[in-house]
């Protein structure tokens, strides 16, 4: 039996829609899950062992040059989703002290972002915002720190207290109009054909058909209301047309302005084989 090529993929459940038939027996696909961060570093340190990688934004960027992007497909959202979330230990005005889930990347950039751009400290004696990577347990961060960034695989408890919090892709939408583009699906250049392409894509179109299914299979292994999966999971574009390019492509500058990248790279995607 041929071996299948491996894809890496997070166990977030707003990426499931793309990986629709990816595990049936006539796929040439194979996955691989592990945390964003993780997933980012093994596909650049061990080329070998995955094909290609749902990454995101500044996981991509920091390889652009070597990295292509599969076109057609992303998860972005522009509507409240939990996704990303800030929240804000009472009384604090300014902060100084952010706790950060370690398992991520470009939400710490996108957080970064928007609390310069929309949040800015009153106080002209502020320091710089220092970032504490810590695991992502509410409690423990916000007794660390003024606030804490949490990024949720899930959709999130439903409960979270009296914490104020900001919803971080509403801020985003807020601030530049544009879709938060989550992730992709990123390649090497040279090392992938149209037949792969077609796979990923199919994948997707049988995923955005069949979320009802999907949302009752999460609904079950998570033990939510299948109303309230169907809900997030229709709350997400699982496209990667010219909306989503402008959010990356602006995302991917204000990463460069507030210094998280070396320059801007450009979006190279996959173009088909050469004849």
């Amino acid at each position: 039996m041929k071996e299948r090529l491996r894809l890496g993929v997070t166990e977030a459940l707003f990426l499931k829609p793309l990986l629709e038939g990816l595990d049936a027996p006539e796929s040439q696909f194979g996955l691989s899950a592990d945390f964003s961060g993780s997933l980012a570093v093994a596909f650049s340190d061990r080329p070998e062992n995955l094909r290609g990688a749902f990454l995101s934004p500044i996981d991509y960027a920091r390889h652009g040059g070597d990295y292509e992007i599969v076109p057609g497909i992303s998860v972005s959202s522009s509507q409240p989703t939990g996704t990303i979330q800030l929240f804000v230990k009472e009384g604090i005005k300014d902060i100084s002290r952010l706790a950060v889930d370690v398992r991520v990347t470009s939400e710490i950039i996108l957080a970064k972002i928007l609390l310069l751009e929309k949040f800015p400290n009153l106080s002209e004696h502020a320091r710089a915002i220092q970032f504490l990577p810590m695991m992502p347990n509410l409690e423990s961060m916000l007794k660390k720190a003024d606030a804490a960034l949490v990024t949720n695989l899930t959709p999130p408890p439903a409960g979270q207290g009296d914490v104020f919090w900001l919803d971080l892709v509403e801020e985003w939408n807020d601030l530049t109009g544009l879709p938060y583009v989550h992730g992709f699906w990123v390649v090497r250049g040279g090392g992938w054909n149209d037949s792969e392409s077609k796979e990923l894509l199919a994948a997707k179109e049988r995923g955005v058909k069949n979320l009802p299914s999907i949302a009752r299979r999460g609904a079950s292994v998570l033990s939510l209301p299948e109303e309230r999966c169907l809900s997030y999971l229709s709350s997400f574009s699982y496209d990667l047309g010219e909306a989503q390019e402008a959010g990356l492509s602006e995302f991917l500058r204000f990463s460069y302005f507030h210094g998280a990248l070396g320059d801007i790279p450009d979006l190279n995607f996959y173009s088909g084989e050469e004849s």
